[in-house]
């Protein structure tokens, strides 16, 4: 039997910082997309993202420029990662609560194993398939509560899953199409080509003119930019590059927990039992796939 994988102390690292970053931004899109107008929240966040991270990679001293070869699995990776992601996630989230909606999205890591088994067949493994298990079971936990909100409004619902999918398409062709950009580079790269779709749109669905909104909804749309996207896209790039597709997938598992303890405190949103479980599963979930095959002692060769 192959040795267990071992990730390097940035892993957990990105991850915490992942959990936290878009778990706070699940109530923040609610703010700014209650006065902000879709598409041009979406377009102008991502524009305004990746030409920050390309920026930073070109003044650190990085490759910026993607080889010929590169631009076409970029192209696709961005469509499912960038516009499709944030179009049917922002839809759905005006139908549908934030903690609704975050609990819902982040039943990617289901579909990113299943697909990447069905397609590609990448053996899941004993290991990944129980922290797979308990961490969508910590997920259903927390959608238990939400059910009948949920079925209430079908359509935001099936936008997030759709959201979700997409997702996890972006991330294999991500994994299975490498380039030779670094992290910070990729990002940025993904974000400007996902958001040209979404540019386009703008004239065409609401026009082009300065929003007036409050200084709340800009506080949500600057954390939305800086922090979701700046430092969230560069993380979530990063951990990919590090891990294979199932564990990267589970990992982000953590973030609709983090997101239901922020509404809990910034919402007044309920938080019991189920919180405290669902925490519970995907802790554990987090610890087979990152702490204890780390701790294992590489066999002598």
């Amino acid at each position: 039997m192959p040795p267990a994988p071992r990730f390097p102390l940035l892993a957990p690292m990105l991850i915490a910082g992942l959990a936290l970053g878009w778990g706070l931004n699940w109530p923040a899109m609610k703010v700014a997309l209650a006065e902000f107008p879709l598409w041009t929240f979406r377009a102008a966040t991502c524009l305004v993202a990746g030409g920050i991270l390309l920026a930073l990679a070109r003044w650190m001293g990085s490759t910026i420029t993607p080889r010929p070869e590169d631009w076409r699995g970029l192209a696709l990776s961005a469509l499912f990662n960038v516009t499709v992601w944030h179009v049917t996630v922002a839809y759905g989230l005006l139908i549908v609560g934030s903690g609704h909606g975050s609990v819902l999205a982040f039943t990617m890591p289901l579909w990113a194993v299943l697909l990447d088994r069905l397609v590609f067949g990448t053996p899941i493994g004993k290991r990944n398939a129980i922290a797979l298990a308990l961490g969508v079971g910590g997920v259903l936990v927390l959608l238990v509560r939400n059910f009948g909100g949920v079925a209430d409004v079908p359509l935001g619902a099936a936008l997030v899953l759709l959201a979700a999918i997409g997702w996890a398409i972006g991330t294999l062709i991500q994994k299975r199409r490498p380039t030779n950009l670094p992290t910070v580079a990729l990002a940025g790269w993904q974000l400007l080509i996902g958001a040209l779709p979404m540019v386009a749109m703008v004239p065409i669905l609401e026009g082009v003119h300065w929003p007036q909104i409050s200084p709340l909804a800009w506080a949500a749309t600057a954390y939305t930019t800086f922090v979701a996207l700046v430092f969230c896209y560069f993380a979530w790039f990063q951990i990919v590059r590090l891990m294979p597709v199932n564990v990267a997938s589970i990992s982000s598992l953590l973030v609709p927990v983090v997101g239901v303890c922020f509404g809990a405190i910034l919402l007044d949103e309920p938080f019991g039992w189920r919180e405290v479980l669902a925490l519970l599963l995907i802790g554990s979930a987090l610890t087979l796939v990152l702490i204890i095959p780390a701790r294992r002692p590489v066999p002598a060769r």
